[in-house]
């Protein structure tokens, strides 16, 4: 039997109070059908060790429900101001870039797609490899949204040139649509996709087709030439508009003659 071609590795980070996993179980849906479509999936646990007293939330509500994983809860950075520090997740992306890349995507949930959503943009510069963005096709980010510490909003004055698919619950109530829309606005390539849920990676059939779908169309360019084609098919239709005004307009005239 012959062995199937992986396409890529895809990174994957945990939301806060989870780890790589915890994440890898509740994200199994997608796990799975990613991996059923050619993609290895790699994930990966923040940098920070959580106690109870960095917790703003009760472990139900994170979704670290898990009593055996309860003394290893992670996080990518303090959600305290004073205690904020981005550097050391970007060398944990760093080493897993080194142990496990290059990457193909990149996969995030809650403040794992705030990370996702930070480095974007300068990808090739936290993992020290200015070919990375070579190989670098996509993100799908989970309940994403922007840090409002000062010490990282330069991180967003670059538009993010990436192809992203922004998944969102419509009943999250720990980060709203509004936020995770503020994330999307910063891509120029972001595709938005809601689902009547909470704070989750969605499982059912229909979102998680609807995404692997996605991830195909960007990884083998189906979805450029569709784009493409999309504006070739406005460009003529506008043109014949125009040509069936200025025709009617001269039949007008004529009428007045």
């Amino acid at each position: 039997m012959s062995q199937k071609v992986i396409k890529g590795t895809i990174l994957c980070l945990h939301g806060f109070a989870q780890n790589g996993v915890v994440f890898s179980t509740k994200a199994s849906g997608i796990r799975k059908a990613l991996k059923k479509a050619g993609y290895h999936t790699v994930f990966v646990d923040g940098p920070i060790e959580l106690t109870a007293a960095d917790l703003p939330f009760t472990a139900a509500k994170l979704g670290a429900d898990d009593k055996a994983e309860e003394v290893n809860f992670r996080g990518w950075v303090y959600t305290q101001p004073e205690k904020f520090d981005i550097q050391p997740s970007l060398d944990v992306i760093k080493k897993a870039y080194e142990e496990h890349g290059p990457f193909i995507g990149i996969m995030g949930f809650s403040q794992g797609s705030g990370v996702a959503g930070a480095i974007l943009s300068s990808f090739a510069d936290v993992v020290g490899d200015e070919k990375a963005l070579d190989t670098l096709k996509f993100a799908i980010i989970y309940s994403g949204f922007k840090f409002e510490n000062p010490s990282v909003q330069h991180y967003y004055d670059k538009k993010i040139a990436l192809p992203t698919l922004h998944v969102m619950g419509e009943l999250d109530t720990l980060v709203s649509n509004e936020r995770s829309l503020d994330l999307a606005a910063l891509c120029e390539d972001a595709t938005i996709l809601k689902h009547p849920g909470g704070h989750y990676c969605p499982s059912t059939k229909d979102l998680l087709k609807t995404e692997v779908a996605w991830v195909n169309s960007v990884v083998d360019g189906t979805r450029e030439k569709d784009a493409k084609a999309d504006d070739e098919a406005k460009k003529d239709s506008a043109a014949a508009e125009d040509e069936i005004s200025k025709l009617s307009k001269d039949l007008e005239g004529l009428g007045k003659a």
